[in-house]
């Protein structure tokens, strides 16, 4: 709270009103319940905040159905599959002073006290769960549920996350609810009254989020944690915090990040923040299952083009000792296999790659060797084990406890003596969303932490490691989900997100226009949504969407190679780092039939170097057409960038005066762009 904003607290028979100069909440004093939030701006009316704790297999108020998460692997989220009727609880009165509003309520043993902070205009609310009575208790899950009357028309949005639509609450069907495809933590809505952000933030575990509306149209906003613990008589556990912001007519952006910024959520400012990224293994790609057996010597000889393509990071899959399951399935992480050469074939390597002026990536891979490895044997204490105490796997691996400081140590001091060894710039860190839980953890953790938590930790680890040896990061955690606790230790945002909106744009075949007028908002929304300078890698594919999940196809495949080049065009040109995957440039290096695009890429990145950057500021334009524009500016400099994202012949106004076109081509008919289908054309104005 910032000092000389005093709260207030008032009561009278039937309220509580609760306030400071931005912000007054009230509350029904026979039940403690939040009814209304009000500020200059807007009111918004609610039926409460439920707080539901599953505990020893049920829901101790019914709200929602009760699901195990002892079968989930580590990318599963809690479900959310509302229940009728709930059962209600005992409010036990209110405790206030200086800085909170406290709210006690007794259920089924357990005491649930829900914790009310105002702080520059934003509405906290937190809880503890306290074990009371009835002996040590499983908890597994605590579910946070938003109660609001809606008044008017009212749509919904999971800005940056997927499902990427705006939702419409009328046409919702009841108690079917729309639920995140990542762990997400924002809900932003739009009313006649204008905007509110409904943001749920958990530093320990990851969470489900959905909406939804009852029979009696009384929307649910939910947040369910994965939390899972033992809780003793007489202990108590917290989880997470829900903010509220009342926006109303203004940018509802501004308020996310201020929160961001308070909070600590803010990208390092000591590594690289641009270039162009390939991904890539000496023998091959993953679709062509790595058959062209080079070594590590052999394939430094093809950076010399790829140099001249355009590339400036190098991230290189697993090359460390494995046996047949795979090259995310290593040994030992500390030896080079010798199927890639040895530390000598992997120094050259390196050198190679630096006097070409690029950077070299390792792939790390956290999760834990086999239980029937060697280092699996020797460090089976980091694993996370099961109630019963058998170790945890996934992926036939070990699931290592990513929260355990000896583990943590081991992770940093293996990455220095890689920097030391092969003298590399960064990582991709596989896996990087945490570990199953551990029921034995270390003293202070409940079995939970080793999730979201685990996977912050380790990527702290590694990026440490680079920093402790005075390298200039660039780390990219495999972590899908954009949750803000991550931020501080990642140099790129790993934005399978935007992967997961094309994915869900192209199977709705909607007409371009609505494809592109889509496409414009999210990508809008997931900029604004985030912090300032925080970057993402941007791509059409990866190691393993051409090769087993989501689309299991390059990206000419699956869009058409015209399409594709527009779509690339875009990666490149927005904000963040563009990333292609070996064999996007030329299809003959997976072994199939299609196209040869590195003229095509050596053109666009020539274009992206010389003339934007990620010092450029980003702004959309929605054109109304199946054009995306946005404008890239810099000082006095100013670059449109148009794409057509239609087969057919299109053109757009746009308030702007070109000057010169840089890349791509159109034609200017009477004031307005022309593009053919899938053009493109990168302007100064």
């Amino acid at each position: 709270m910032e000092v000389g904003k005093l709260l207030r607290i008032k009561a009278d028979s039937k309220v509580i009103k609760y306030s400071d100069e931005n912000i007054v909440c009230t509350f029904e004093r026979s039940s403690g319940q939040l009814i209304n939030i009000a500020n200059e701006h807007m009111s918004m009316t609610y039926e409460g905040l439920l707080i539901d704790v599953g505990c020893d297999g049920a829901y101790i108020r019914g709200s929602l159905a009760f699901h195990s998460f002892d079968p989930l692997h580590t990318w599963n989220l809690p479900q959310i599959e509302p229940m009728r009727p709930e059962e209600s609880w005992e409010f036990q009165g209110y405790n206030d002073n200086l800085r909170e509003l406290q709210m006690f309520y007794i259920k089924a043993g357990l005491e649930i006290t829900v914790i009310y902070t105002v702080n520059c205009g934003t509405l906290e609310i937190t809880t503890r769960v306290r074990n009371v009575q009835g002996g040590k208790k499983i908890i597994n899950g605590v579910a946070f549920l938003l109660k609001q009357v809606p008044e008017g028309y009212v749509t919904f949005s999971f800005p940056g996350n997927v499902p990427h639509q705006e939702f419409l609450i009328s046409e919702l069907q009841a108690n079917e609810p729309v639920i995140t495809g990542l762990v997400n933590p924002i809900i932003q809505t739009v009313s006649d009254t204008g905007h509110l952000n409904i943001l749920f933030i958990n530093e320990e575990e990851k969470w489900g989020t959905g909406v939804y509306k009852t029979q009696e149209d009384v929307i649910h906003y939910v947040n369910v944690a994965g939390v899972e613990s033992y809780l003793d008589v007489n202990e108590s556990l917290t989880c997470g915090a829900l903010y509220i912001q009342l926006v109303g007519k203004h940018n509802p952006y501004l308020p996310i990040r201020d929160l961001y910024r308070r909070k600590g959520w803010s990208p390092p400012t000591d590594g690289h923040t641009d270039g162009v990224l390939y991904s890539c293994h000496p023998h091959g790609t993953m679709d062509s299952r790595f058959q062209d057996r080079k070594t590590i010597r052999e394939y430094a000889e093809e950076f010399g083009s790829l140099k001249e393509m355009g590339i400036d990071h190098v991230w290189i899959l697993p090359i460390f000792e494995h046996l047949d399951r795979g090259v995310y399935h290593p040994t030992d992480q500390k030896i080079i296999d010798k199927r890639y050469g040895d530390d000598e074939d992997v120094r050259y390597f390196s050198r190679t790659l630096h006097d070409l002026g690029m950077t070299l990536l390792f792939d790390y891979v956290p999760h834990g060797p086999s239980p029937h490895d060697p280092l699996g044997k020797e460090l089976i204490e980091w694993a996370s084990v099961h109630r019963d105490g058998t170790p945890k796997l996934e992926w036939d691996c070990l699931s290592f406890d990513m929260t355990n400081p000896d583990y943590r140590q081991y992770t940093t001091e293996l990455v220095e003596e890689h920097v030391d060894r092969f003298d590399i710039d960064g990582s991709r860190i596989d896996c990087a969303m945490g570990g199953l839980s551990n029921w034995n953890p270390v003293k202070g953790n409940r079995p939970s932490h080793s999730s979201l938590r685990g996977g912050v930790c380790i990527s702290k680890a590694i990026r440490d490691g680079f920093v402790n040896k005075n390298k200039k990061p660039i780390v990219t955690p495999e972590n899908f989900n954009p949750v803000p606790v991550y931020i501080p230790y990642t140099d790129i945002f790993y934005d399978m997100p935007l992967y997961r909106v094309l994915f869900e744009l192209e199977s709705t075949h909607i007409p371009p226009q609505q494809y592109t007028h889509r496409l414009t908002r999210w990508l809008h929304a997931e900029m604004m949504s985030t912090p300032e300078n925080y970057m993402k890698l941007r791509f059409l594919g990866n190691h393993d969407s051409v090769s087993w999940v989501w689309q299991k196809a390059r990206a000419t495949a699956v869009y058409g190679v015209e399409k594709a080049k527009a779509l690339w065009v875009l990666m490149a040109c927005i904000d963040g780092i563009p990333m292609i995957y070996q064999g996007d440039e030329n299809a003959s290096i997976y072994h199939k039939e299609g196209p040869d695009l590195r003229g095509f890429f050596k053109d666009l990145f020539t274009a992206r170097k010389e003339w934007l950057g990620n010092h450029f500021d980003v702004n959309y334009i929605f054109t109304g057409t199946p054009i995306l524009a946005f404008l890239r500016t810099y000082k006095g400099q100013k670059r449109l960038v148009v794409i057509n994202l239609s087969s057919e012949v299109e053109r757009c106004n746009v308030p702007h005066k070109w000057q010169e076109t840089l890349f791509g081509q159109e034609q200017v008919i009477e004031a307005e762009i022309v593009l053919e289908g899938y053009g493109y054309s990168m302007l100064s104005i």
